[in-house]
């Protein structure tokens, strides 16, 4: 015999009418069950993807003398018929005036689990969480029932400050005392008459599946910057080269590469979720992942500065000028000062002194799945040369040049 739990005990109180209230919850949950244990029903339980109560049942049971009525409905998250459902649920809620809503919570090892499938279920009725109380079923499975007794109130009531109650109990609970701690909720509340329509019922139904997508992705979106991060910060820190200044131009162009690979898995979000975000008034998804992106690449720039041999955040350093072609979207580095408008692809700049600078197009790519940068001199042309490439093809690029040619 497991004795069931109550996080605040209630006294039960002799009504002039008899209560109802009725059961929520996941597939598989035990609702049935309960209902079956409490009333002396028979109705068929089952397990799996989908849900085996197909239709409402209204039953009675008691405490004592005092009679109330449970109402057991289909599983919130079956896979087949899940608008069907809806409307049953719908049916169940509204149908008569309600004392009491019953979400049942399967035990979980992983409190964590428990909250995310409380919160899928209490949307449903987020106008109406004043008659909410939580059951924790199959609480034979917890290994530490005390301690996990307190942590998991705690955790709700952390959670979900306003929540009534929360009551804990197995199948080899004693009925007596499951139906008294039931009672004494249902008729410690009010009966009300629940108003849900249509439309905002089939909203608030189908917004976990999505929210549940949306977190799927932000979960992906996590695991590929935790890759990159890995990535990029194992190539800086094998950098080797003939001179300082190569060295920590490497490693500046591979922070805005990096910064640009995460500015690419926010847009992959934003393309695959934009539309489900503008309908469900998701921005806080966006928010969360700017955030994240943020912080990632700040914590890549920590590691990667100190790997530098001049301060990257002093403005009036030249070295810190790295230019980025706004046409063809080539990055640039120059090994001395800034001297004036650049020419993509040419040494051609404002300045008479430039011409003997050297510039250099720095590369990443991936090589067998390995992260590599490489630079590539940009060989200066003669007037022949030019002149001969330009009669080829007036708007070809310069075989021996890097870049389009064209002034920023």
């Amino acid at each position: 015999m497991v004795k069931p739990l109550i996080q605040r005990q209630l006294i039960p109180k002799t009504l002039s009418y008899k209560p109802c209230a009725i059961m929520m919850g996941r597939i598989s949950t035990g609702k049935t069950t309960l209902v079956n244990l409490l009333c002396g029903t028979q109705h068929e339980v089952g397990e799996g993807e989908g849900s085996f109560t197909q239709n409402l049942f209204l039953n009675d049971t008691s405490c004592g003398n005092n009679a109330f009525s449970l109402i057991d409905t289909p599983g919130t998250n079956s896979s087949s018929e899940t608008y069907k459902h809806a409307i049953l649920l719908r049916a169940g809620l509204t149908a008569t005036k309600i004392n009491t809503i019953f979400i049942i919570i399967e035990y979980h090892c992983r409190f964590d689990n428990m909250i995310d499938n409380y919160y899928e279920v209490e949307q449903l009725v987020y106008n109406y969480v004043n008659k909410v109380v939580v059951l924790i079923s199959h609480w034979d499975q917890s290994k530490n029932s005390q301690n996990n007794y307190e942590e998991i109130c705690k955790k709700f009531q952390n959670e979900y400050p306003t929540l009534n109650n929360l009551i804990f109990y197995s199948e080899r609970s004693s009925k007596a005392e499951l139906a008294n701690l039931i009672y004494g909720c249902v008729s410690n509340m009010e009966k009300d008459k629940l108003e849900i329509k249509d439309e905002q019922f089939f909203l608030k139904f189908n917004v976990y599946q999505m929210k549940t997508k949306l977190k799927v992705s932000y979960n992906e979106y996590q695991r590929k910057a935790i890759l990159l991060s890995k990535e990029y910060t194992e190539l800086i820190l094998s950098v080797q080269c003939q001179s300082v200044e190569d060295k920590d131009e490497v490693i500046h162009m591979t922070i805005v590469y990096f910064k640009d690979e995460m500015e690419a898995l926010l847009n992959e979000f934003r393309a695959k979720h934009g539309l489900d975000m503008v309908e469900l008034d998701y921005y806080v998804f966006v928010v969360k992942l700017e955030k994240e992106n943020v912080k990632i690449c700040y914590d890549f720039v920590e590691r990667a500065v100190p790997l530098m041999s001049y301060n990257l955040f002093d403005n009036k350093d030249p070295r810190n000028l790295i230019k980025r072609c706004p046409y063809c979207q080539l990055i640039w580095f120059k090994t001395e000062g800034y001297d004036g408008t650049t020419t993509c692809g040419n040494s051609d700049f404002k300045s008479n002194s430039i011409n003997k600078k050297v510039f250099w197009k720095y590369k990443m790519r991936r090589k067998g799945g390995k992260l590599q940068w490489e630079k590539t001199p940009i060989e200066k042309e003669t007037p022949e040369q030019k002149l001969e490439e330009t009669l080829k093809d007036q708007n070809a690029a310069s075989s021996k040049r890097v870049g389009c040619g064209k002034q920023f």
